[in-house]
């Protein structure tokens, strides 16, 4: 404390600086929350162009960079074509964890999702993924050329 400044005065401006800093933190946990990967979860690889048949060799890898489990129901990966696919009621992606969305047909598990199609998604000469919420909010997005060699890693 300087000469002169009582307690009072002093736990009073100890006060107004944590207001101060829980302002600033507020602000900055709500700007986050806004931005797209801030939920932790983002597309970090696309096979667009796979050795062999497209349908049966796309694959997009979701990762949950995060420190707490999502609950991916409804979310939804397109392209920009608008082909859409919805991840199933109940599935939780794990903190640290990833999933391989396939193109083509298969059984779905906790590390790899199937889409089902018959025909290609992803553009060889170019094309952007998309990964949204629930509620309809972009979270990620991944863009490729064509000029990458048939992958792209997205972070």
């Amino acid at each position: 404390m300087k000469r002169g400044q009582s307690a009072l005065e002093y736990l009073l401006a100890i006060a107004l600086a944590l207001v101060a800093v829980t302002m600033v933190v507020h602000y900055l946990s709500g700007a986050a929350s806004s931005v797209p990967g801030a939920s932790g979860v983002v597309i970090s690889y696309v096979e667009y162009n796979p050795p062999g048949d497209d349908v049966e060799g796309e694959y997009v890898v979701i990762e949950n960079e995060g420190l707490s489990d999502v609950d991916m129901s409804g979310w939804k990966l397109m392209d920009e074509s608008n082909h859409v696919y919805t991840f199933p009621s109940g599935f939780v992606l794990k903190a640290g964890a990833s999933v391989r969305v396939h193109t083509g047909s298969g059984v779905d598990t906790e590390t790899d999702l199937y889409w089902g199609r018959k025909q290609a998604v992803w553009n060889n000469n170019g094309d952007t993924a998309y990964l949204y919420n629930a509620e309809g909010k972009l979270v990620d997005k991944c863009s490729w050329t064509g000029k990458e060699g048939g992958a792209v890693s997205c972070h």
